[in-house]
C-alpha cells in the first residue's frame, strides 16, 4: 500500500529543504567562525608570545652584556695591577730581552734557567694565587723577545715557562699602545680562550715586557646563564663562547648589523659558517632561521670590546603552540557540527512528524486522496472565495455501485486495489481548479468554482462535469490477476449559489441527488455485480 501514496505536498518538501539549507547554513557559518576565530586567537596568542621572548631576549642580553663587560674590564684591570706591581717590574727589567742563543734552546731549557731565580718563583707563586682566586686559566708574563719568563704554572708539568709567544697580537699590541686583547686558540691544550695583556713599564715608562690573564672560553661561559642561548661573537662573526655547545667556533656573521663584518684577520680560522637566514613570514624583526631551526635574536655590544653579546630565543615552541591551538579548534569545530548535524535531524524528524500527522489528518491513506476533513476544509475555503468572486461552487458525490460485491467476489486486496484505480481514473477528468477526494468507504467527493449558470443552460456545469467523470468509470478493470467489466457509479452534482445557499445545504442536495441517480441506475442495470 505504502507504495502508492503519493509524495508530501510541495510546501513539505519546501519546508525539509529549508532546514536542510539552514543546517548547511549553520554548518559553515560555524566553521567558518572556528577558524576565524581559532586564527584571531593563535595570532594574539603567538603574538604575545613572540612580544614576552623579545622582552626577555632584550633584557638578557643587557644583563648579560652588563655581566661580560665587568669580566673583560676585570680581567684588564687585573693585568695592570700585575704589571705595577714592584717584583714583577723588577724581574721584568732582570729579564728584558734573552741573552743570544736563547732562541736555539728547547722550551724546557729556557724554562730551567728562569726558574732556578727564585724572584721567578715567587712572581709565579703570587700569580698562581690570584689565578686560583679569580678562576683565571693563566697569569704569565713575557720579555721583549716574547719569551715566558714566569707563569701561574711554572711548577706544573705543563708549565708554560719558556715559551715564545712571538707574533701573537695581543702581545705586540700590548708593547706598543699599553694593552692588547685577543680571542684564540691556545696553542699547548687547544682551549679556546680570552687573552688580555699590559705592558710592564720601569720607572723611566721604558717597556720591559707585558702581563697577560689569559681566561679559558669554557669558563666564561657559566657566566652566561639565562633561558635563552647566549653568544659572543667577534668582528669576523665567529662565535667565540656561548651557552650552547653547537654553535661554538661556528660563524654567524649573517647575524652582525651590515657594514660591521670584519674580513679574516689571518690569526685564527673565522670557523665553519652556519646555515643563517632570515624568516619570511616574521612578525617580528630579527627572526633567524639558523641551521634550519627558528631564533628571535638581540643585540648587545660589549662596551671596550670588538665583541657583541647575542641572546637567541628558541621559537621552536611556537609550532607546537599553533598546532595545538588548531587542534583545539578542530575539536570544537567538530564538536560544533555534530551538535549542528543532531539540531538539524532532530528539527527534521520533528518536520516529517508533523508532516506526517498533518498529511494522516487530511490525507486518506489508501488511494492517498484528500479525506472528508480536507475537502470540508476546502469546501469552506470555496464558499468564501466564491462569494468575494462572484462565483459558484460545484458538489460532486460519487458513489461506487457495487463495491462490496467486488469485496465480496474477488477479496479486499481487489477492492482497494480498485479504489485506488477509481481515484487515478478520476483523476484524468478533473479541471485544473477541481478537487477530488475520498469520502469515506466508497464515496469519493469532486469540489471547485464554476461560473453562475446562464438563463439558456442553467445546468451546464453540473451535465458537464458528469459527462467528464462518469464515463471514465465505466469499463474492464485488471487488477491482481483478475478482470473484470464495471458498468460504473452513481453520481449527484450540485451547482450552487454561494450566497443564498450553504455548505451543508449543498451536501445534503449532492447526496439527495447521488442516492436517486443510484436508484434510477439499479431499475436500468441488468446486473449489478461486475462481470468477471
Amino acid at each position: 500500500m505504502n507504495d502508492v501514496l503519493p509524495q508530501k505536498s510541495p510546501r513539505g518538501r519546501q519546508n525539509l529543504s529549508i532546514v536542510r539549507s539552514v543546517t548547511l547554513g549553520l554548518i559553515v557559518a560555524w566553521l567558518v567562525l572556528v577558524a576565524s576565530l581559532a586564527w584571531w586567537m593563535s595570532q594574539q596568542t603567538v603574538t604575545g608570545q613572540l612580544d614576552s621572548l623579545a622582552a626577555s631576549a632584550e633584557y638578557e642580553a643587557k644583563t648579560t652584556a652588563r655581566v661580560m663587560e665587568r669580566l673583560f674590564t676585570e680581567m684588564v684591570s687585573m693585568a695592570n695591577m700585575v704589571a705595577s706591581q714592584a717584583q714583577v717590574i723588577q724581574l721584568a727589567t732582570r729579564y728584558r730581552t734573552d741573552p743570544p742563543g736563547a732562541a736555539e734552546l728547547t722550551r724546557q731549557q729556557r724554562a730551567a734557567q728562569f726558574t732556578r731565580d727564585p724572584l721567578v718563583r715567587k712572581v709565579g707563586d703570587f700569580m698562581n694565587a690570584l689565578a686560583t682566586d679569580l678562576r683565571y686559566a693563566r697569569i704569565y708574563m713575557n720579555n721583549m723577545s716574547d719569551d715566558t719568563v714566569t707563569a701561574s704554572n711554572w711548577a706544573e708539568h705543563d708549565s708554560i715557562v719558556g715559551m715564545l709567544y712571538s707574533g701573537r697580537r695581543y702581545l705586540t699590541d700590548a708593547l706598543r699602545n699599553g694593552t692588547g686583547s685577543s680571542f684564540g686558540i691556545a696553542r699547548l691544550n687547544k682551549t679556546p680562550s680570552y687573552f688580555v695583556a699590559s705592558r710592564i713599564d720601569d720607572s723611566n715608562d721604558v717597556p720591559q715586557g707585558s702581563v697577560t690573564v689569559k681566561f679559558d672560553a669554557p669558563d666564561v661561559a657559566f657566566y652566561l646563564t639565562g633561558r635563552h642561548i647566549a653568544l659572543i661573537v667577534n668582528r669576523q662573526g665567529r662565535v667565540i663562547t656561548t651557552s650552547s655547545a653547537p654553535f661554538m667556533l661556528r660563524n654567524v656573521a649573517a647575524l652582525l648589523p651590515p657594514g660591521t663584518v670584519l674580513p679574516p684577520d689571518g690569526e685564527e680560522d673565522p670557523g665553519d659558517p652556519m646555515d643563517v637566514r632570515t624568516m619570511a613570514d616574521a612578525t617580528h624583526a630579527d627572526q633567524w632561521l639558523i641551521d634550519g631551526r627558528p631564533y628571535l635574536l638581540r643585540r648587545q655590544p660589549l662596551a671596550g670590546t670588538q665583541y657583541q653579546l647575542f641572546a637567541l630565543a628558541s621559537l621552536e615552541e611556537l609550532a607546537p603552540m599553533r598546532r595545538q591551538h588548531f587542534l583545539t579548534a578542530g575539536l570544537v569545530a567538530v564538536f560544533g557540527l555534530i551538535l549542528i548535524v543532531l539540531i538539524g535531524q532532530a528539527a527534521g524528524q520533528m518536520m516529517m512528524r508533523r508532516l506526517d500527522e498533518q498529511y494522516a489528518a487530511n490525507y486518506d491513506a489508501l488511494t492517498g486522496l484528500p479525506n472528508r476533513r480536507a475537502m470540508l476544509a476546502e469546501l469552506d475555503r470555496l464558499f468564501a472565495l466564491a462569494k468575494r468572486t462572484q462565483q459558484w461552487v460545484l458538489v460532486a458525490f460519487i458513489d461506487l455501485d457495487g463495491f462490496k460485491t467486488i469485496n465480496d467476489t474477488y477479496g479486499h486486496a481487489v477492492g482497494d486495489k480498485f479504489l485506488i484505480e477509481v481515484g487515478q481514473r478520476l483523476s484524468v477528468g478533473l479541471r485544473a481548479s477541481d478537487m477530488l477526494g475520498r469520502f469515506g468507504g466508497d464515496e469519493f467527493v469532486v469540489i471547485g468554482l464554476v461560473a453562475p449558470p446562464g438563463p439558456d443552460a442553467p445546468d451546464e456545469a453540473v451535465n458537464g462535469t458528469r459527462s467528464r467523470l462518469a464515463p471514465l468509470l465505466i469499463g474492464t478493470y485488471t487488477l491482481a490477476g483478475c478482470s473484470f467489466d464495471y458498468p460504473g457509479a452513481s453520481f449527484g452534482i450540485v451547482s450552487v449559489d454561494p450566497s443564498v445557499s450553504s455548505l451543508q445545504t449543498a451536501l445534503k442536495e449532492a447526496d439527495w441527488l447521488m442516492y436517486a441517480d443510484k436508484q434510477v441506475r439499479r431499475t436500468t442495470l441488468q446486473a449489478s455485480e461486475p462481470a468477471k
